[in-house]
C-alpha cells in the first residue's frame, strides 16, 4: 500500500516538471528556438515623468509596454523572437493616439511634449542589448504680437501643417493634417507645440472677428532662415507678429538675429 502510494506521489512531481521543462529552454537543448533576451538601458532619464512606451515590430507588431523608467534603474528586460527587430522608445506621450507604430496629434491638439529614440536590433542570439537615447520630436512655437492696439478678443490664430505625428520606428514625421489654436500667454503671447515636419508647408492664419482672414507662410519663413526639420532635436521657433503691417519676425531658440519678413497685402 505504501509502495503504491509513493508511486501515485513521484508521478504528480513528474508531471508538473515535465512541463516546466518543456516550457523551457535548458543547456542540453538547442537553444536557437528559444527567445532572445532583449535589454534595453537608457542613457539619460531626462523628460521621462509619464510612462515610457516600447515598442518592437518585425512585420507586425512583437510588443507594445509601458514602464517606468524608475522601476529599472540598470536596464529593462524581456523576451523578443530570435529576428531582426524594429525597436521604438517614446516618453511624454500624453494626447497622441498609437495608430499601428506612428503616434498622432489629434485634429484641433497641440504636439505632446514628445521624446523619442528608435533602433534596429539584431535578436538573432540569445541576448541583445540596446540603450536608448531620447530626441525631442517638437518645437514650441512663441508667437508675439506686436501692435499696442491689439485686443485679442478680436482676433483667432491658427497653426496648420502637413505633418501630423512621428513614427516611432523611424523617428520621422508622420503625413497626416495637423491645425491647433495657440494658447494665450498674457495679452499678446501665443503658444503651441508642432510635431517634426517634413517639408515648409506650415502656415498662420490670423482671423478678425469680421471675416476678414490673412494666411502667413511661416514653413517658407523658417525655410529662408534655415530651419531645420531633420535636426536631431528640434529647436523651438518665435514669431513676432506685426498684424496691421502684414509683418513677421521670425528666429529660433538660441539665434541672435530675428529675420523679418511682410506681405505685399494685409487687409483687416
Amino acid at each position: 500500500m505504501n509502495s503504491q502510494l509513493l508511486r501515485i506521489a513521484n508521478r504528480a512531481i513528474a508531471v508538473p516538471c515535465l512541463i516546466l521543462a518543456l516550457a523551457s529552454c535548458t543547456v542540453k537543448e538547442d537553444r536557437r528556438v528559444c527567445p532572445c533576451t532583449l535589454e534595453v538601458s537608457f542613457y539619460d532619464k531626462e523628460n521621462t515623468d509619464s510612462p515610457v512606451t516600447l515598442v518592437g515590430w518585425s512585420e507586425t507588431e512583437l510588443f507594445d509596454v509601458k514602464i517606468r523608467t524608475e522601476d529599472y534603474p540598470d536596464s529593462y528586460s524581456r523576451s523578443a523572437p530570435r529576428s531582426m527587430i524594429h525597436f521604438g522608445a517614446a516618453a511624454g506621450v500624453a494626447t497622441s493616439v498609437k495608430v499601428g507604430h506612428h503616434l498622432v496629434v489629434p485634429e484641433g491638439f497641440e504636439c505632446d511634449s514628445l521624446y523619442t529614440d528608435c533602433d534596429y536590433i539584431d535578436c538573432t542570439g540569445e541576448t541583445a542589448r540596446t540603450t536608448v537615447r531620447f530626441h525631442k520630436q517638437f518645437s514650441t512655437v512663441h508667437i508675439i504680437v506686436v501692435n499696442e492696439s491689439y485686443d485679442p478678443r478680436e482676433y483667432i490664430l491658427e497653426v496648420k501643417c502637413g505633418s501630423c505625428g512621428i513614427d516611432m520606428l523611424s523617428c520621422g514625421p508622420v503625413a497626416g493634417s495637423f491645425s491647433c489654436v495657440p494658447d494665450l500667454y498674457g495679452e499678446k503671447e501665443y503658444r503651441c507645440r508642432i510635431p517634426r515636419q517634413a517639408d515648409d508647408g506650415m502656415t498662420l492664419t490670423v482671423t478678425h472677428l469680421s471675416g476678414d482672414e490673412v494666411v502667413f507662410p511661416l514653413g517658407s519663413f523658417l525655410s529662408s532662415v534655415g530651419y531645420d526639420w531633420d535636426a536631431t532635436d528640434l529647436q523651438d521657433i518665435y514669431v513676432t507678429l506685426d498684424i496691421a503691417r502684414g509683418r513677421v519676425g521670425v528666429g529660433v531658440a538660441g539665434w541672435e538675429s530675428v529675420e523679418d519678413f511682410e506681405l505685399s497685402t494685409v487687409e483687416f
